[in-house]
């Protein structure tokens, strides 16, 4: 005759079931969002610009405009599920990361609503506001990963993911400081530096921080088999007994 399982330990294996669920649509939503760019890329009919001179947000301005607005609601949306799961997890923890990974999703959606400016037309309210939640977009993601994989670096079970958060998140510097700083000074010093108006580097920038999306939400897949929360040992030896 089977014991009835405490209720504590239900309840945790509701949550990971929850989790579970989460890491797989946040994965299937990322993979579509990468399908649409990919479509972008290689069908002119839909994104008719040079992919290694135009701007990604270009796009905006092409055909498929609704391929590239729905791949950055995904991304967005994708991300937010990552970050509540590894939050509620208690994987992503203090203010500093928490606020750089709703960041990133907030800015990402920010992209989305407020297009670009076109190419030598005046400088609107909306591609102010566009060019702005890129900036953050840039830096928050990364800074996120950073810190993940820096604060549990040496715990065994998380060491594999942290060590690739970290890599990914120092790989982006080189492709985003050409477009960060000149934006950083112009702001502060009211200056007009040029930015790096290179497609293909901030390509290279959105496929790498696309990868850190992909070990983020891999990071969930552990915190979702057992609770991390403190406590959760005593879960555990339930189960055990």
């Amino acid at each position: 005759m089977s014991l009835p399982m405490p209720s504590s330990v239900a309840a945790a294996l509701s949550a990971a079931g929850r989790c579970r669920v989460g890491v797989l649509a946040a994965q299937a939503v990322f993979t579509v969002a990468g399908m649409l760019l990919v479509v972008l890329h290689v069908d002119r009919r839909w994104g008719p610009i040079n992919p290694a001179t135009a701007m990604l947000s270009d796009y905006a301005w092409c055909p498929g405009w609704w391929m590239w607005d729905a791949a950055l609601a995904l991304i967005a949306t994708g991300s937010a599920v990552v970050l509540a799961v590894l939050y509620r997890r208690r994987v992503l923890m203090g203010w500093p990361a928490v606020s750089a990974m709703a960041a990133w999703c907030l800015s990402v959606s920010a992209v989305a609503v407020f297009s670009k400016d076109p190419q030598g037309g005046a400088v609107t309210p909306t591609g102010k506001a566009h060019l702005y939640a890129t900036a953050v977009s840039c830096v928050s993601l990364p800074m996120a990963g950073w810190l993940l994989g820096r604060r549990h670096r040496h715990e065994p079970r998380w060491r594999r993911s942290a060590a690739w958060s970290r890599r990914l998140a120092l790989a982006t510097i080189p492709f985003f400081l050409p477009f960060i700083v000149p934006f950083i000074a112009n702001v502060l010093l009211g200056g007009h530096l040029p930015t790096v108006a290179t497609g293909l580097v901030e390509r290279m920038m959105a496929a790498l921080e696309l990868a850190l999306l992909v070990v983020l939400a891999r990071w969930v897949r552990p915190a979702g088999t057992e609770d991390t929360a403190p406590g959760s040992a005593g879960a555990a030896g339930a189960l055990g007994r």
